[in-house]
C-alpha cells in the first residue's frame, strides 16, 4: 500500500511538492472567509482552493466522540488514512491521525493551529508532515467545526538522522 501511495503522489509522501506552502494558502482562506469572526464551513466551501481541496479535512465537534467525525475529506488526504506509522504500541496511527490529532488544540487556542512532525512509516521511511487546524463556527462566535490540512514529504536519510555509511 505506501509505495501505492508514493506512486499516487509522485514520490512524495503527502502534498506535491508545489503544495508545501498548503498549510498557509489554508490559513489565508480562513482569515479572508473570518471577516473578524470565526468563518463557518459554509463560508469555507465558498473559497477557491483548487486543488488544495485535495488535502483538507472538516471535523464536526459535536459528533466527535473519542475520535474524529469527518463531514468532509480531500481525495488525496483520505488515501492517508491507510498509511500507518510505526509506533512502540500503537501500529494502527496514520498519517491522516497525526495530521487531524489537534483539532482541539485549535478550539483552545481559537485560531490556526501548526504542527510540523517527523513521522516513521511501518516500512521504515520518514516523513516530514506539516498540518493546520483551524476553528470554524456556524454563529461566528460559538465553534462547531475545525478546518485542517496536511502537505508532507519524504525525509532525506540525512534529513532522518541516518549517516551515510563509510
Amino acid at each position: 500500500m505506501l509505495s501505492e501511495v508514493a506512486d499516487l503522489f509522485d514520490g512524495v509522501a503527502a502534498a506535491p511538492a508545489s503544495d508545501r506552502r498548503l498549510t498557509q494558502r489554508l490559513v489565508n482562506a480562513w482569515a479572508r472567509a473570518a471577516r473578524g469572526y470565526f468563518p463557518s464551513w459554509a463560508a469555507m466551501k465558498e473559497m477557491d482552493l483548487g486543488d488544495d481541496w485535495d488535502w483538507v479535512f472538516v471535523v464536526d465537534l459535536a459528533q466527535s466522540v473519542g475520535f474524529p467525525y469527518f463531514i468532509f475529506l480531500g481525495d488525496n488526504l483520505g488515501k492517508l488514512s491507510n498509511v500507518h506509522l510505526s509506533g512502540a504500541t500503537d501500529w494502527t496511527m496514520s498519517m491522516l491521525d497525526k495530521a487531524s490529532e489537534d483539532i482541539y488544540a485549535a478550539v483552545a487556542s481559537e485560531g490556526p493551529h501548526y504542527r510540523d512532525d517527523l513521522l516513521t512509516l511501518c516500512d521504515g521511511r520518514r516523513v516530514f508532515l506539516r498540518a493546520v487546524t483551524a476553528p470554524l463556527a456556524d454563529n461566528g462566535k460559538n465553534i462547531t467545526h475545525v478546518v485542517g490540512a496536511a502537505s508532507g514529504r519524504f525525509a532525506t536519510d540525512t534529513e532522518a538522522g541516518f549517516s551515510p555509511v563509510a
